[in-house]
């Protein structure tokens, strides 16, 4: 079924973008978009393969509408096609979409956010065909989390039915990326071999100019910094594109932004704000109301991000840094050590004035945070001087991306002292502009995307001439477009167009960090047999019995296990990490059992506690193992308890899985 739902997304693309009569580099985000709100309906009804069918269904419909339309609309739709499919945007896509798949075929995952969740949670998708049941998510700290890419990665998944491959999981993550950056290709001309394997270069690597995780594992945050900057740019792109178009890609990024991470509701929302302030001036200008596409934008995002919270509720789904945000949101504010605030304080000025975003040196250019925002704000007067910026516009951006920048870094700084207050390595600079780095990727790729966009776009359609315009003792630079009435302009203006992309690999080239991007593709290789021992070894013996009997359970909708050890190995938080990654689409809970300090009712709030339909020991002493005696007759390790509201019941042994 690979095939057919790959063809599938294909077939989306060409028939939106000759409908539209938009170039398959600006439909494919859409089909994207598209593609992660079908996967989320059905994964509600646990029906996520059920993708098979639709992708069948509508190749079926394509089909029968090709065949029903008259044979002047079919020449027209060869003819578009033939010149579409031509166009190297799309030679880069197909080089990044396959070329990608195939260079990190191999990866496993090993950052820790993977595994603590990231990971996990495409393979609780992958075991239940869908989102796990009541209190039976797989990374139980993290339930509230959006999954937007998770279902991307799934998809990806999903084309090798027989195993679970995280290599192609690490391509549905890169897909994420890859597919919101297609925009940026609209306007590269001409065949050229060498300017096509450049801009597939660049374009992977562009996320790691202003960040360090990009290529370390499955940083949703990289995903939100390109859907943001697409959005942005998508709501300036507004002449030449039907209605139905503008306001329904602006609608469906939106929609999505919010279901990749709990806080794209804030990104979200400052792209509410932009899109507004945009359209005010402009209907000012021309005195007319399209209210109600603008509201409709508005709905998108409300809709999914609402009907995600609302399955958590009904769901028992909540992440430990909700509860947290929660309960300062009601005043209670974290007692923080003598010294703390002032040292978290010191830690976030050193970090953001002086160490770089890379975290180290790299062989280019080493980006600050303040020298990124000043950068950031330099280009945008750069352009108002050049003329690349009209002056409604440049006045927009030069408040907007400013404000929403130093709004964001604010929001980080109060975090740190709130909900991160506990997290004593964020007292250093390193782990500081780490969370810097990191979170604001939507702000300083989000806008870098956006600035590339524009100088792309005034260097784009008509070939631009820059001139020195003399204005009493300045001498200022003056873009103006000329047209392309004769062969010599149009090769002028191919030369113009392919001169403003290779500004822009310029700029990738010196500021990434070339050697993350190297172990992200092939680095990674030799480390690999490696990583996978270290992993293995963070399973303990009494842990690999535990997942051999956990294996052989099937349950619909998931299960939630209270996995319960020897006191002195309960809070091995680490390894707990692993054997729950392992063990997903299982949900574990940890806990103790301490004979001297605890009695029966400890067990029983611990039951109660963890919401678990399950129990499951680790080798005890029989003193521990008599605290279970009002619950069950004889209770023994290594063996799987049913949770009653009647006490325990044994349901499940080692025989039965024999």
């Amino acid at each position: 079924m690979a095939v057919i739902n790959i063809l599938a997304f294909c077939v989306l693309a060409l028939w939106l973008a000759f409908v539209w009569k938009e170039k398959i580099v600006d439909v494919l985000p859409v089909c994207a978009c598209i593609l992660i709100l079908v996967l989320y309906v059905l994964a509600f009804g646990r029906r996520l393969s059920g993708i098979d069918l639709v992708s069948a269904l509508f190749l079926a419909a394509a089909l029968f509408c090709l065949l029903r339309c008259g044979k002047g609309k079919r020449a027209e739709l060869w003819r578009f096609l033939k010149k579409e499919l031509s166009h190297p945007g799309v030679a880069v896509a197909a080089l990044l979409f396959v070329g990608g798949t195939l260079l990190v075929s191999g990866r496993v995952a090993t950052w820790w956010d993977d595994i603590n969740f990231w990971a996990t949670d495409v393979k609780a998708l992958y075991g239940l065909d869908g989102f796990a049941g009541k209190y039976a998510n797989a990374a139980s700290e993290f339930g509230d989390y959006p999954p937007g890419a998770q279902l991307v990665k799934w998809w990806f998944v999903h084309m090798k039915p027989d195993e679970f491959s995280e290599g192609l999981m690490f391509a549905g993550y890169y897909f994420c990326v890859f597919v919101f950056l297609m925009p940026l290709l609209r306007h590269m001309k001409g065949k050229n071999p060498f300017l096509i394997l450049l801009a597939a270069v660049c374009l992977w690597a562009f996320p790691g100019a202003a960040e360090i995780f990009y290529c370390q594992g499955m940083c949703a945050d990289l995903v939100m910094a390109v859907i943001y900057g697409a959005y942005l740019s998508a709501v300036l792109d507004e002449e030449g594109h039907k209605k139905s178009f503008y306001y329904g890609r602006l609608g469906l990024y939106l929609s999505v932004l919010v279901l990749i991470k709990s806080v794209g509701f804030l990104w979200a929302a400052f792209g509410l704000v932009f899109l507004w302030l945009y359209q005010y001036r402009k209907l000012r200008a021309k005195r007319r109301s399209p209210l109600l596409p603008l509201f409709g934008v508005m709905a998108a995002p409300a809709l999914s991000g609402v009907s995600w919270l609302l399955f958590c509720l009904c769901m028992r789904r909540v992440a430990k840094l909700t509860g947290a945000t929660l309960s300062i949101a009601k005043g209670n504010l974290p007692v923080l050590l003598p010294g703390t605030k002032e040292k978290l304080l010191a830690a976030f000025g050193e970090a953001f004035v002086f160490w770089p975003l890379h975290r180290g040196k790299t062989w280019g250019v080493d980006f600050s945070p303040l020298f990124l925002f000043l950068l950031i704000c330099g280009l945008l007067f750069w352009f108002y001087r050049c003329r690349i910026l009209e002056k409604r516009r440049a006045k927009l951006l030069g408040i907007f991306l400013p404000v929403s920048g130093l709004a964001f870094y604010g929001i980080n700084m109060v975090s740190h002292l709130t909900i991160f207050a506990a997290e004593s390595q964020y007292l250093e600079p390193f782990a500081m502009v780490s969370s810097i780095e990191r979170y604001g990727a939507p702000f300083t790729v989000g806008s870098l995307y956006l600035l590339a966009f524009l100088f792309l776009e005034h260097a784009g359609e008509r070939t631009v001439v820059l001139r020195a315009e003399r204005s009493g003792r300045r001498c200022r630079p003056r873009w103006e477009h000329v047209a392309e009435s004769t062969g010599e302009e149009r090769k002028k203006g191919l030369r113009v167009r392919n001169g403003a992309y290779l500004l822009c690999f310029a700029f990738v080239i010196l500021s990434t960090n070339w050697q993350e991007v190297y172990d992200g593709v092939h680095g990674y290789r030799a480390r690999r047999s490696g990583e996978l021992a270290a992993r293995e070894e963070m399973i303990t013996e009494e842990s690999a019995r535990f997942l051999e009997l956990t294996e052989k359970c099937a349950p619909e909708g998931g299960m939630r296990v209270l996995y319960l050890k020897k006191a002195s190995e309960a809070n091995q938080w680490v390894k707990n990490a692993y054997v729950s990654f392992a063990a997903s689409p299982v949900s574990l809970i940890f806990g103790g059992v301490d004979a001297e300090t605890m009695n029966s009712g400890d067990i029983w709030n611990a039951m109660h506690a963890s919401h678990a339909g399950y129990l499951y020991l680790d080798e005890m002493p029989r003193e521990a193992l008599d605290l279970f005696a009002p619950f069950v007759e004889e209770i023994r390790p290594h063996a799987l308890y049913r949770i009653t509201e009647n006490g325990l019941e044994t349901v499940l042994s080692d025989s039965f899985f024999s």
